[in-house]
């Protein structure tokens, strides 16, 4: 349950509800009840447009806690429009009804003492005490649907505050959730690739030792680059690039002339985007995985700018029984995940016959 405190209309907000009020029912009861006569009166308008404002800003208080104590005290469907929900609305009418008829009364009697004794001919000879009646019960039923009216506006604000907390909550769940997962993954990722270029490296350097200077490089490059980035939500498009150009050198070197990677993306447009860090990384993976490849039949993966996206294809050609790997699909997941916690833009997926497409909304 989201927490009720939050939710609660501060004294200054009441004021400001209040106000608006005023300015909508008052000229409303000055028209329905006051003769023209005394509209020329500024006192005789100023004093009860004070208690009006008064009357409304402890109206519109009190509905507040009443709606947070019945929320106490029956549960959250207080706020849903059910019978005891219509039922508390009309007991709270009547409650305000009672306290207008006070609060006039009392007005009355300050007039009487302060400003009546003041007053010359004119207007008094009219007889005072049926005008403040006439305000005081303010047409009975135009309190009654002021009172309604306000009681409707704090529920559905009420309403509207816990369908926010709870939407605010499930997007944290959601992202510790894909956080979960990426770092999951990049517990998986480490060490599996630094195992895999090891190994890659110990047969390389006994055939071409500038090639495994070069590799080294590259691997520190790109290794540092899954180090450093692993608490940022997101990197310049050229950071990721770069990345890439060092982990597609280690592929190349691995898979010799079986795979490539061609980028047609400039300097001057990488800089101007920003991405979430390692998505290339984990569809090359993805890719390198479920694929095939030979020297006859190199396994090219290309990426491009399109409308501000970053679009990565691969030809499809699925391994055979034997060398299926069985797919998670964690991979893809959190990368869908975690683009939903960054941009409105989603992450579209699409595959045919011939090839596999993945468009990446640029941020």
């Amino acid at each position: 349950m989201a927490d009720l405190t939050q939710g609660k209309i501060s004294f200054k907000r009441a004021i400001y509800l209040a106000l608006t009020a005023l300015c909508i029912y008052y000229p409303i009861t000055i028209a329905a009840n006051i003769p023209l006569a005394h509209w020329k009166d500024v006192r005789f308008f100023a004093l009860p447009a004070i208690v009006h404002f008064v009357f409304y800003v402890l109206l519109i208080l009190g509905i507040d806690r009443i709606i947070d104590g019945a929320e106490k005290l029956a549960g959250p469907g207080i706020l849903e429009l059910r019978f005891k929900t219509i039922a508390l609305s009309i007991v709270v009418a009547l409650l305000a009804l009672l306290l207008s008829q006070f609060l006039f009364r009392m007005n009355y009697k300050i007039w009487q003492a302060l400003i009546e004794p003041m007053r010359r001919g004119g207007v008094r000879q009219l007889g005072m005490l049926p005008l403040w009646n006439a305000l005081g019960r303010a047409n009975y039923a135009l309190t009654l649907v002021i009172s309604i009216s306000i009681f409707y506006l704090i529920l559905n604000r009420k309403s509207h505050f816990r369908m926010r907390s709870m939407e605010m909550r499930a997007e944290q769940l959601m992202k510790e959730n894909a956080m979960a997962q990426f770092e999951a993954l990049k517990s998986q990722v480490s060490p599996h690739f630094l195992f895999n270029s090891l190994s890659i490296l110990s047969s390389l350097v006994h055939v071409d030792a500038n090639l495994s200077e070069k590799f080294i490089d590259q691997l520190s490059k790109a290794y540092r680059y899954i180090l450093e980035q692993k608490d940022n939500e997101t990197v310049s498009l050229r950071t990721e690039l770069d990345f890439l150009n060092s982990y597609a050198f280690l592929l190349k070197i691995r898979f010799e002339n079986k795979f490539d990677v061609k980028i047609f993306v400039t300097e001057h447009e990488s800089e101007k985007y920003r991405i979430a860090p390692l998505t290339l990384q984990l569809l090359i993976e993805n890719c390198v995985k479920h694929n095939r490849m030979s020297e006859r039949e190199p396994l090219i993966v290309t990426i491009l700018l399109k409308e501000n996206s970053l679009v990565v294809t691969n030809p499809v050609r699925p391994r055979n029984e034997v060398e299926r790997v069985t797919s998670t699909g964690i991979g893809l997941s959190n990368i869908k995940n975690r683009y939903q916690l960054l941009t409105k833009s989603p992450v579209q997926i699409e595959q045919d016959d011939q090839l596999f497409t993945v468009k990446i909304p640029l941020i």
